[in-house]
C-alpha cells in the first residue's frame, strides 16, 4: 500500500477545487484522496490492485471499492477521475507503488486509456506526473485522443518537480 507523501498532498490540494455527481480514484492506496472526494461528490468509487489497500479503506470510506487493474471493473460516467499513479522510471519495476515503467509514464498511460471511456461529457481527469518521467508518450496520447492538457499545480522538490495535470476532452 502506498503511504501518502508530497505527491498525495499536492493532488489533494487540487481535488478540493472540484465537485460533482460522481468521482473515481484509480489506485486508492491509503484512502486519503477517497475521503476528500466524498466531501464534494455524491457517488465515489475507487480501485486498487492491492487487496490490502482496499481492506484498509473499507470502513474508513463509504466509496464503492473494486480490486481490479486501473478502471477495468467500472461502467458508467464519472465527472472526475483522479490518480496518483506510479511515475518513477525503472526498467525492472521493483516497486509497483512508485515505478511506472521504463520511462516512468507507462502506468499513467494505461490508467488514462482505461479511464477515458468512463469520463462523462465535460468531465476531467487529474493525474500526478514527475519531471523524472519521459512524458513524450503522454503528450502523444493527448494529441491522438484530442484531449486538452494543462498543469494545475506544481511542487518543486530537490530532485524532481511534481505536477498535477488536468486532462479533458
Amino acid at each position: 500500500m502506498y503511504v501518502p507523501s508530497d505527491d498525495t498532498f499536492l493532488l489533494a490540494d487540487c481535488i478540493r477545487e472540484y465537485s460533482g455527481r460522481s468521482a473515481l480514484e484509480i489506485g486508492v492506496g491509503s484512502g486519503v484522496l477517497l475521503n476528500l472526494l466524498e466531501k464534494n461528490f455524491a457517488n465515489v468509487a475507487g480501485s486498487d490492485i492491492d487487496l490490502r489497500a482496499l481492506e484498509h479503506c473499507r470502513g474508513r470510506s463509504g466509496a464503492m471499492l473494486a480490486c481490479c487493474d486501473a478502471a477495468s471493473a467500472f461502467a458508467g460516467w464519472f465527472d472526475l477521475i483522479v490518480s496518483n499513479p506510479p511515475y518513477l522510471p525503472d526498467d525492472e519495476v521493483t516497486d509497483a507503488t512508485v515505478h511506472g515503467g521504463p520511462a516512468g509514464i507507462e502506468t499513467t498511460i494505461h490508467f488514462i486509456q482505461s479511464a477515458l471511456p468512463l469520463l462523462a461529457r465535460g468531465g476531467t481527469m487529474l493525474l500526478v506526473v514527475s519531471s523524472l518521467a519521459d512524458s513524450s508518450a503522454l503528450d502523444q496520447l493527448v494529441i491522438e485522443k484530442k484531449m486538452h492538457k494543462k498543469v494545475v499545480k506544481e511542487k518543486r522538490l530537490f530532485y524532481e518537480t511534481l505536477s498535477v495535470i488536468e486532462l479533458s476532452a
